[in-house]
């Protein structure tokens, strides 16, 4: 009988999905998924599927009973944001590995993660609950803070106080990013926001999986994102780090993993390296997203982290990491400006460039674009992976790719 592996939900950016799912069929397994109806272009990668709300215990239970009436589930596999929960409450139900139920709060709400991981980061912050919290934390800290959702996904509702004029801006937009329609992962009918004093220093992330309590980190992602919103705009894959800067933010970040609890899992965690320590900005409970694990580790390492990924789900250790065999890095093409957006100029001269592994539509031709922080997910309009022998010709590659591509928009 064919053993399955059980998805639930899918990614929000469809090629990592087909990635995740290529690779459990090249192992062996069948996919089944559970979750909204399939988009064409993937329903064909999928063995298996059941329609259930995964925020529905009752939904999901019933559709995980279900399944099991006519497949044999070998594995869960946890790797969207909105799963997180869903795929450790399978996992025990079907005594499968899986993340510890008790370990979901410390990677899906920023203030229970800074809790847990205080005696490693020594971190100020507030969980701003009242009015004037957010003023009397900056009395205290200084400026610039952070601001951000407690239990928002990705970059959404972040803010950077650097000025009074900051927090204006703040305080008129975000009950707006409270509303739980704003953000699929919310699960709360307001949000809490977290303030945190500015951590400096150049962003990473780090990937990697934990099993049975021993951690592999595969890599090291650069990572810059834009101000003052802190949007990610590039990833490059490996970081260019000496020895020393690798050790230390390779077992700052095993500290971190372990003070959260986590197990039989993936994680991407993103944090500051300032020259002498390293210091976590947040943890999430599976793979890293942006392309990271699904096209720019593989291209870099020739190392699938999709496969390891069910390796830990079947309950076997994963896979060594290999030395990078190249560079690998993905540039997000922003728009500056609202309005209709009618294409590109330079787009056809960059896809041209023998560098160039593909180029990925973010938002389409015809949007219309509303920027941070009125809104958080139309600004990135093109994804574009290249690889380079080396970090400063891909570096210098993705300037270029940057400055050759103008978005045209109506009001031009």
């Amino acid at each position: 009988m064919t053993e399955f592996l059980l998805y639930i939900n899918y990614r929000r950016l469809i090629r990592e999905s087909i990635s995740a799912f290529e690779a459990a069929h090249r192992l062996g397994y069948s996919v089944a998924v559970l979750g909204q109806p399939l988009p064409p272009e993937l329903a064909c990668y999928v063995d298996e599927w059941r329609q259930c709300n995964p925020a529905s215990l009752g939904s999901l239970d019933s559709a995980v009973e279900e399944l099991r009436k006519c497949v044999q589930i070998a594995g869960v596999i946890c790797f969207t944001e909105t799963a997180v929960e869903a795929c450790a409450i399978v996992a025990a139900k079907l005594r499968l590995p899986g993340l510890p139920h008790a370990t979901v709060s410390a990677v899906r709400d920023k203030s229970v993660l800074r809790e847990r991981t205080q005696s490693v980061s020594g971190l100020t912050h507030r969980l701003l609950q009242n009015d004037g919290d957010l003023e009397e934390f900056i009395g205290v800290a200084g400026l610039p803070v952070i601001v951000k959702p407690v239990n928002a996904s990705g970059s959404t509702g972040i803010y950077l106080i650097r000025e009074p004029a900051d927090l204006d801006v703040f305080h008129s937009t975000s009950k707006k990013i409270g509303n739980p329609t704003y953000d699929p992962t919310l699960r709360r009918e307001t949000l809490t926001f977290l303030a945190e004093r500015y951590i400096g220093g150049q962003e990473v992330s780090v990937e990697g999986y934990v099993w049975r309590g021993e951690v592999t980190v595969v890599g090291i992602t650069h990572k810059s994102t834009s101000d003052p919103y802190c949007l990610e705009v590039r990833h490059i894959f490996p970081a260019d780090l000496d020895c020393q800067m690798r050790r230390v933010i390779e077992e700052k970040a095993k500290e971190y993993v372990l003070a959260l609890r986590l197990d039989n899992a993936s994680f991407h965690l993103e944090g500051k390296y300032d020259g002498r320590r390293f210091s976590l900005i947040e943890v999430a409970a599976r793979p890293g997203g942006d392309y990271i694990a699904s096209h720019l580790v593989p291209l870099a390492l020739h190392y699938d982290f999709y496969e390891n990924l069910v390796r830990i789900a079947v309950g076997t250790a994963p896979l060594p990491p290999p030395a990078a065999q190249q560079v690998a890095g993905i540039h997000y093409i922003l728009a500056k400006q609202e309005g209709r957006l009618l294409g590109y100029r330079g787009l056809e001269a960059v896809l041209d460039h023998p560098w160039v592994q593909q180029a990925i539509v973010e938002t389409p031709v015809g949007a219309h674009i509303v920027l941070p922080p009125n809104d958080f997910r139309l600004q990135r309009l093109i994804a574009v992976i290249s690889t380079a022998p080396t970090q400063t010709l891909l570096t210098n590659h993705l300037d270029w790719v940057s400055k050759t591509i103008t978005p045209v928009f109506a009001s031009e």
